[in-house]
């Protein structure tokens, strides 16, 4: 799916927050054009070297760039930088989801026309079955609430595993 979105979108600039094991990072830049470029954050270090390891030879590897840290601070720093994106591939700590996704909007990082994905927002289904919500269904829960309050996006959760939230961004 990642993949059908880089190439549907003609998309040139990707960002993945959350690089874990690098898998997510690895199928997108294979789908960007030659001059493409995607830009990973991973808040832990051992698993940002796991997924640079599991990029090895593989021929695209040179159009990502890996950035190590809290990703709050690494987001301020690409907007200090004046980065924009055309795809910003979500699924790191839910609970932080509203708040990243504050930042991507309000500092530009996702620009006009351009596309957000969400994973896992219908977290483990916990909404449907009525019980109580574990703390990251209630950060799913607060970024679904946030994506229907703001008027700058039209988005759609689709019913894909834990869900998949694609928020494009209309102004």
């Amino acid at each position: 799916l990642l993949q059908l979105l880089v190439k549907f979108g003609k998309v040139k600039k990707v960002l993945d927050i959350g690089t874990f094991t690098g898998y997510s990072s690895l199928a997108m830049a294979e789908a960007l054009p030659e001059d493409g470029q995607l830009v990973t954050l991973e808040r832990e270090a051992v698993a940002a070297e796991m997924a640079a390891g599991n990029w090895g030879a593989a021929p695209h590897k040179e159009k990502i760039e890996s950035r190590v840290g809290e990703a709050g601070d690494l987001l301020q720093q690409l907007a200090d930088e004046g980065a924009c994106f055309d795809l910003i591939f979500l699924d790191v700590d839910k609970p932080g989801y509203l708040s990243l996704y504050q930042t991507l909007m309000d500092k530009g990082l996702l620009r006009v026309g351009g596309l957000l994905a969400v994973d896992n927002t219908m977290y483990k289904g916990e909404e449907l079955s009525g019980e109580q919500l574990s703390v990251n269904g209630e950060g799913a829960r607060s970024l679904n609430e946030g994506l229907l309050a703001d008027d700058r996006v039209h988005q759609v959760m689709l019913p894909l595993r834990d869900g998949l939230t694609l928020a494009f961004r209309q102004h």
